[in-house]
């Protein structure tokens, strides 16, 4: 019944009950099986087989046992799991910072409500709200004065019908402050949607990042551009296909000490194409903000990660920064 009731399958914690009772009939067919009569080379092969299987018991329980101790080491470090609120993900979180540092009146509304408060914890009934299904369609539940909390990570079935550069053109809404994990965008008038407006404005503001993005640091499956700290994939035409595999972006900096601790060697901000993609018409486009430290080398690409294949990778100079 699993599949039918939740989303995520089948997790092997939902067999944990059954584990003693299979451990408990694996002992007593193994007593019936040495309990045999048998002399000779029978009872040399029953001991034998016998032998076997408690060796690969004993060998399953010390692999356990040696992950077990890996993945303590590693919760330690970063938390676990690594998404939970208090793990060094969301304790580095470039959002969560500015949240924590910028008290923010009136109502903020979020992808991820809980997340946000658990950044700030202003008190106050009804202040953290989700944001609407079909936002650009329903701004006007938004008053003025309200902000707009948004985790790229969490781009989900509920927000399908519209993507970053939807929320970035949307009247009367103006962006705060942009980060490497999610924008802060403030509602300044409750003026209405338009969708013809709407539409012409995405298109506006996408020609106008690829003119100000005029160096391309990397002609492969996609072109990608730079623009100071503002990086923008662009592939024409482009398919469904395209964007299904996770794209690559490691970041070096110059100096090892600006990268948090749970980091050992660059900077992780690989992503998938609905949290920072943008498809109009027959071309696809991903945006993504560069830290702001000093930095040595970019990688980039795109990684199958079920396959663990990578479709193509480039790497880049962190100059120009």
């Amino acid at each position: 019944m699993v599949p039918f009731t939740v989303s995520q399958g089948i997790d092997s914690r939902y067999s944990l009950s059954v584990h003693v009772p299979l451990l408990l009939t694996a002992v007593f067919l193994l007593d019936r099986f040495l309990s045999i009569e048998a002399a000779g080379w029978r009872a040399t092969a029953r001991y034998g087989l016998a032998a076997l299987v408690l060796l690969g018991a004993l060998t399953h329980v010390g692999f356990s046992a040696r992950k077990n101790l890996r993945l303590t080491a590693q919760a330690q470090v970063a938390g676990y799991p690594p998404q939970a609120y208090n793990a060094a993900h969301w304790q580095y979180s470039e959002t969560l910072q500015y949240l924590r540092d910028h008290h923010i009146e009136g109502r903020i509304f979020s992808n991820h409500a809980p997340l946000a408060w658990f950044a700030a914890r202003h008190p106050g009934t009804g202040k953290y709200q989700h944001i609407p299904r079909d936002l650009p369609q329903k701004i006007q539940r938004i008053e003025a004065g309200a902000h707009i909390v948004w985790f790229r990570e969490f781009h989900n079935r509920a927000h399908a019908g519209y993507d970053l550069i939807d929320l970035r053109v949307l009247p009367g809404v103006e962006l705060v402050a942009e980060r490497t994990d999610g924008w802060v965008l403030r509602r300044t008038a409750a003026e209405p949607f338009n969708e013809a407006w709407h539409r012409a404005q995405k298109q506006r503001h996408i020609d106008q990042l690829i003119q100000q993005a005029q160096t391309r640091v990397v002609r492969a499956a996609w072109d990608v551009y730079r623009n100071g700290r503002l990086l923008i994939w662009r592939k024409q035409p482009c398919a469904a296909a395209d964007v299904q595999a996770k794209f690559i972006l490691h970041v070096t900096p110059a100096d090892p000490a600006n990268l948090p601790p749970h980091r050992k060697r660059y900077d992780n901000l690989s992503f998938y194409f609905d949290w920072r993609g943008v498809q109009l018409a027959d071309q696809c486009m991903a945006i993504a903000q560069l830290p702001d430290y000093p930095i040595s080398r970019i990688r980039v690409g795109q990684w199958i990660v079920g396959g663990n294949r990578t479709l193509w990778e480039a790497e880049l100079s962190g100059a120009g920064d």
